[in-house]
């Protein structure tokens, strides 16, 4: 079963041979009279459905522009309130979980022995999980399906949407199955799904879900009578089987604090990084390659890391750091060149310094942040991502001709215990120390410690009061995980658009002297202001809106027993 997730141009994405490419039937074209009967029929029609739930090619490339750590040439329309209410249907997103139910309605007509398929029906299991918590991040209510919906099925069709609890608790359920069923990950590798994957992927469901009921509690976005501590519990109670129990997980680390984390994101290979618990593969040779090395390397067209972001690593002693201080005397390169020095390095592991080698093949090296190039290789705050680069790869410093094979991780030991550590801390008031100082150590950082809000000179503003302990739990959070895709779930389970509401998102303090073109592009601090001109009241964040998408307007004409929305009436 050593099959492997790999990016695909039409739809298949895992490694197999030709021939089994080539026998295999598509979804649309199975019959339940001719299939389900053997454990390889099952296993076929399970790897069918990777591409549709892993489709993702790079880590830097989803998670660059609708969240505070990073933007793009465009202003990004949900945080700025400017999406519209979507007209025509949702027909189209409901067809993978079909698939799914599908499989599960079937499996047990296969006549192979149990052991030789129940890997399969884990992965189906845990992809119906996938489904149903993406759309409940997505609509928050949903209408609950266990089962292949006919058209016949007015009942069914006609169904009002299911509160949210029901559907996540529905969703832990599913990652029960999985469990039960899942081989571990030293029988699969971390290349399929297994049971070290679900274990993370519990935590990351119920954290989010308690910490919406929690922060929402009171507005129209919460489930009545909810408990968010049920939920804190089923983060930590998952968080502490995987972290006290014999999986193999781990923090990658061979000592050296200044490359380890950097490194973590540039292997192609990761099937041996104990972190790693999930990861998708590319080979280029067969057209399967991946962009991270294209963004890293080569063409960031328009995306660059945020002040917000940067003013948040602590200084190498722990304390937080006056950026702006060093702003002043400082600009350009030499800013860039100070703070790696000075600062957590996960930082300089984040940003491109001046020096770095970018690709060793060329004799390639960082000279400074492309802030007035092209549309391609334009960095638009001067923070250039060097996250997922490997100066070594084949594709370093190359163009869109010479895809790399940098693998993107899915889930990592590193997210479970940062999860751990906001539920522990959310459920009865502890910190996990040890988990946290495991990622600390990693880094070459002190020990965890919380700092005073109050000495923090690039304080966060959730728009409402936290303990200074949640606060820097939420920065070891934010820095730990920079561009992985999850900080836009965090503010909206965290309800905290005041992160970015009636604000602009800055960039490095520019040198003039060499960018005198930039003089009208800055703040009064001296820092990038890209979005000065364009938006100058700031994310026009609707609070009572955004957090949500709304239902699209044919499905609620087709089913009245349907509701919109907060906000988008």
């Amino acid at each position: 079963m050593k099959h492997t997730i790999l990016a695909v141009a039409s739809c298949m994405a895992l490694l197999c041979s030709c021939e089994d490419f080539i026998d295999l039937k598509p979804l649309d074209q199975i019959t339940m009279e001719d299939y389900w009967s053997s454990a390889t029929e099952l296993e076929y029609y399970t790897r069918q459905l990777y591409p549709t739930f892993f489709g993702e090619s790079t880590m830097t490339g989803i998670s660059s522009n609708d969240n505070d750590d990073a933007i793009m040439s465009g202003v990004s329309t949900m945080m700025n309130g400017q999406r519209t209410k979507a007209t025509g249907n949702w027909t189209g997103e409901w067809n993978a979980l079909r698939n799914v139910n599908t499989f599960l309605m079937n499996w047990e007509k296969c006549k192979s022995p149990y052991s030789d398929f129940k890997q399969y029906v884990g992965e189906a299991y845990f992809f119906r999980a996938m489904f149903y918590f993406d759309k409940v991040k997505k609509y928050g209510d949903v209408p609950l399906y266990d089962k292949v919906i006919e058209v016949d099925d007015t009942e069914s069709l006609m169904r009002p949407r299911d509160p949210r609890t029901m559907v996540i608790d529905h969703v832990l359920a599913d990652l029960d199955e999985a469990l039960k069923h899942l081989e571990l990950r030293s029988s699969v590798g971390n290349n399929r799904i297994n049971k070290e994957c679900a274990l993370a992927f519990k935590t990351r469901v119920a954290l989010y879900e308690g910490s919406w009921q929690k922060y929402h509690a009171g507005t129209d976005y919460a489930t009545p009578g909810a408990d968010p501590k049920k939920y804190f519990k089923i983060c930590v109670d998952a968080a502490e089987e995987l972290i006290n129990g014999d999986y193999k997980k781990g923090i990658y680390s061979t000592g050296n604090p200044d490359e380890d984390y950097f490194k973590l994101f540039g292997f192609d290979d990761m099937s041996n990084i104990n972190e790693v618990l999930l990861y998708k593969a590319f080979n280029g040779a067969d057209g399967m390659g991946s962009w991270a090395q294209v963004y890293a390397t080569y063409n960031p067209e328009g995306r660059g890391i945020t002040w917000e972001l940067v003013s948040s690593y602590l200084s190498r002693d722990g304390k937080p750091y006056d950026y702006l201080a060093t702003a002043q005397m400082k600009k350009g390169n030499d800013f860039l060149t100070q703070i790696s020095m000075d600062c957590d390095p996960r930082l300089k592991s984040t940003i491109w310094i001046p020096g770095d080698l970018v690709a060793s093949s060329l004799n390639a090296i960082f000279n400074e942040p492309n802030i007035d190039a092209g549309a391609l290789q334009l960095c638009t705050t001067g923070f250039q991502i060097k996250k997922t680069a490997n100066p070594y790869s084949a594709a370093a410093g190359r163009s869109w001709e010479t895809p790399s094979e940098t693998g993107l991780i899915l889930f990592r030991y590193g997210e479970v215990l940062l999860n751990y550590a906001e539920a522990k801390y959310e459920l009865d008031g502890t910190i996990a120390y040890d988990a946290l100082n495991q990622l600390r150590k990693r880094a070459g950082m002190p020990d965890f410690a919380v700092n005073p809000q109050s000495v923090d000179k690039n304080k966060a503003e959730y728009g409402y009061t936290i303990s200074d302990a949640l606060y820097e739990i939420r920065r070891e959070r934010r820095v730990e995980l920079a561009l992985e895709g999850q900080r836009d779930d965090d503010y909206r389970r965290w309800a905290a658009g005041a992160l970015f509401k009636n604000k602009r998102p800055k960039g490095y303090p520019v040198d003039l002297a060499l960018h005198p073109n930039f003089s009208d592009k800055v703040d009064e601090n001296g820092l990038i202001d890209y979005f000065k001109t364009v938006m100058p009241n700031g994310y026009q964040w609707r609070e009572n809106q955004d957090y949500l998408y709304s239902i699209p307007q044919d499905e609620l004409t087709l089913n009245p027993n349907l509701t919109q929305n907060p906000g988008w009436k």
